[in-house]
């Protein structure tokens, strides 16, 4: 089934079999929604991958107990960054994976540019080898601090001359557009990855080959 916003456009996943619900998780008639509709489903997992929807599938699934990124994690991330624009050399938006604690560095897209080849996003060759270990320490004391250890990660960073700073970092996948353009670049898809992650599945890369990164935060 399908939970989206009043006036959000009908998603191309919403068939004639599915079930399709429009409401809005920001009014307190959510809490009531979950348990009078989503609960009696017995779902497996809620997940969502825009970052307006985090916070309702992190409610939704402490309300149900069911697999995801918990509430907890969310808020912790939130809280990280300033958002605030202050100089900084370079300005990059660093999609991260991480299984069982571990963290794996996807992409990283430098805003303003629309990358066109591998070595535009793949960490390892699109980053200095000074940005590299800076960038890596950043995102490993976040994803650390904040308790996540499945799932996916989007953290926008500032890059300084001396080091990194973020601005702001959120429990999920980049937007249509990015991630369609990160998986034809990079091998690795971070949609099928994220809705297989809650329900146990697989997380071994779908398409021809295996990705092209292979850059390990630890």
């Amino acid at each position: 089934m399908l939970v989206q916003r009043p006036g959000a456009p009908v998603q191309d996943l919403v068939g004639e079999d599915t079930d399709y619900y429009s409401v809005d998780w920001e009014d307190e008639s959510f809490a009531d929604f979950i348990d009078t509709v989503l609960r009696p489903r017995h779902p497996t997992a809620v997940i969502s991958l825009t970052t307006a929807g985090v916070t309702a599938a992190a409610m939704a699934n402490s309300m149900l107990g069911t697999a995801g990124t918990p509430a907890d994690v969310v808020k912790a991330m939130a809280a990280v960054g300033d958002g605030e624009d202050n100089g900084g050399r370079r300005r990059i938006r660093v999609q991260t994976f991480s299984t069982a604690g571990a963290h794996r560095l996807v992409a990283a897209v430098t805003e303003g540019h629309t990358p066109s080849l591998p070595g535009h996003v793949l960490p390892e060759q699109c980053l200095s080898t000074a940005e590299l270990p800076a960038v890596r320490d950043a995102v490993t004391n976040l994803l650390d601090t904040a308790g996540l250890t499945d799932g996916p990660a989007l953290i926008r960073l500032d890059l300084h001359e001396h080091g990194t700073r973020v601005l702001a970092a959120q429990p999920t996948a980049a937007d249509d557009d990015e991630a369609e353009l990160i998986r034809q670049l990079t091998g690795f898809d971070l949609v099928r990855r994220s809705l297989a992650w809650p329900l146990g599945l697989s997380p071994a890369p779908h398409g021809k080959g295996a990705p092209h990164g292979k850059e390990e935060v630890r």
